[in-house]
């Protein structure tokens, strides 16, 4: 069996291997019930991973041509003789005997037809997430969005008006790929006062910080690229990942976030191609990453010359922390972006989280070199942001209204945390303990060992209490031993009953 693979090509190797094993198996040169090399052999073989060789392997089953038998090997399965080609499986169904006559109906064979990027998406991840969402829950911890009481309609109401009484956009009924330059300056210069140095053209407006994440995605990972994220995370973002074939590579936290003393370890052995990272009121834990550690992470970066992406979505909802003096940070932190010119941070944010989850309008902060790749990779699928929404943002970025805000919800977010964490230290049970955020949205509360977070979802939502598990967040699945409470997104009344519910259900 003759096998040759071209690395140089942009077809990845194990579609390569698929077809060359294709080829010989539809033109007989692989006989029936030809036993195939075990995945181990033929991967030394032909140097390349294990996985290459069980991807192409499945791809191949997938489409009836190969089956493998337990204990006994890998074998080429007979042709089936009603087709030209590789039959793809047709499960025969029953017909009723007054349907007998009819044609029997053969479905599309979805497990062939569906694309390799669509197959390695996980959609039991974002089923989980739906769950805990849906239903009729009267306090709700889960949802990753603000109580709709404080979405500022009257604010919102005024800036439209405004915005589309304007003759400003006269003539202009379309904007740039990259948004609107009025909007883009305005974003620049309210980039300038976090503390992060650079103007119009590092400046592209977004449909939602999620399409960042994407284009990042498009733009640099080819399969098999390692990326590194903290443990538990983002899940749309570890979803864009794993559907680009990307290696998922989860570093440990603590309360401060990314244990940036293991970083330099973990770039030796992997080499990712880039860093994702919430260094800001992270989701899912609420940690602040504190300046030192930043530092070390824009330094290990540099050495390895990878890539970090900043997520910072929850950034400007900075509300303190009561022992700022033992530990935490004494005023709000400077964004990555803000500590490293040179190009290795891509810096990503948002309006849903600090104005309403329906202005799906964010923006990225990069070096013009990724700003020119990502808006010619975006003409394919998204010519621009909403003008509409662009209108919007550019009136609440004007004279300051945003920060006015801004300043008002986190008043009103500080009260909540307070009321949450005083409510988790009255009715915790032995061996629960939990994060102190600075800002942002999030509790990420540690249950008692033997306690598992999908139990207690379970006996929450009979008493009309829901919040998100931990094990949705974790890279590799599998934590069960954390919870996450979004506690700006309850009514403030409802804060203190919840979290007593929660607890009296972790037993």
């Amino acid at each position: 069996m003759q096998l040759q693979l071209n690395r140089r090509s942009g077809v990845p190797l194990y579609r390569q291997l698929a077809g060359e094993l294709r080829e010989q198996i539809v033109s007989g040169t692989l006989a029936e019930g030809y036993r195939l090399p075990p995945e181990r052999e033929l991967a030394a073989r032909l140097e390349v991973n294990r996985t290459t060789v069980l991807q192409a392997y499945q791809q191949l089953k997938d489409e009836a041509l190969i089956a493998s038998k337990v204990g006994k090997g890998t074998f080429v399965l007979p042709r089936n003789d009603s087709t030209d080609g590789p039959a793809a499986p047709r499960p025969r169904q029953a017909v009723p005997s007054a349907l007998a006559a009819e044609p029997t109906v053969i479905r599309p064979p979805w497990s062939v037809l569906f694309s390799d990027y669509s197959n390695r998406f996980t959609y039991h991840d974002i089923a989980a997430a739906n769950r805990a969402q849906n239903g009729k829950a009267i306090i709700d911890f889960a949802t990753g969005s603000p109580n709709p009481a404080d979405i500022p309609d009257d604010l919102l109401r005024a800036v439209s008006l405004e915005a589309f009484s304007s003759h400003e956009f006269d003539g202009q009924p379309e904007s740039p790929i990259e948004g609107f330059p009025e909007l883009r300056e305005l974003l620049a210069e309210h980039m300038r006062a976090r503390g992060v140095h650079c103007n119009a053209r590092n400046v592209m407006v977004l449909s939602g910080s999620e399409q960042g994440i994407d284009l990042c995605v498009r733009a640099f990972i080819n399969p098999g690229d390692c990326v590194l994220v903290e443990q538990s995370t983002f899940f749309p973002a570890l979803q864009s990942f794993r559907s680009a074939d990307a290696r998922i590579v989860g570093v440990p936290m603590d309360e401060y976030g990314m244990r940036t003393d293991l970083l330099e370890g973990y770039c030796a052995r992997f080499h990712p191609k880039f860093i994702y990272t919430i260094p800001t009121f992270q989701n899912p834990t609420g940690s602040t990453m504190p300046a030192a550690r930043r530092k070390e992470l824009i330094d290990v970066a540099r050495k390895y010359q990878c890539l970090i992406i900043e997520d910072d979505a929850y950034g400007e909802l900075w509300y303190g922390r009561p022992d700022a003096g033992r530990g935490g940070n004494a005023k709000r932190p400077v964004p990555l972006k803000g500590m490293e010119n040179a190009g290795y941070v891509m810096y990503l944010s948002t309006f849903s989280k600090t104005v309403t989850s329906g202005l799906r309008t964010g923006w990225i902060v990069a070096d013009p070199h990724v700003i020119n790749r990502l808006a010619a990779l975006r003409r394919m699928v998204d010519q621009h942001t909403s003008t509409s929404s662009q209108r919007i943002c550019l009136e609440l970025l004007k004279e300051g209204r945003i920060a006015e805000h801004v300043k008002t919800l986190t008043i009103a977010y500080r009260k909540r945390r307070d009321t949450a964490v005083a409510a988790l230290e009255q009715y915790a049970r032995d061996g629960m303990s939990w994060n102190v955020p600075e800002g942002g949205y999030y509790i990420w509360v540690t249950l008692p060992e033997g306690v598992r977070s999908l139990d207690v979802l379970d006996r929450c939502r009979t008493k009309g209490v829901t919040f998100m598990p931990g094990s949705v967040f974790d890279v590799d699945e599998t934590d069960d031993s954390h919870i996450r409470l979004n506690i700006v997104h309850p009514d403030a009344g409802d804060i203190e009953r919840g979290i007593r519910m929660i607890c009296e259900s972790v037993g």
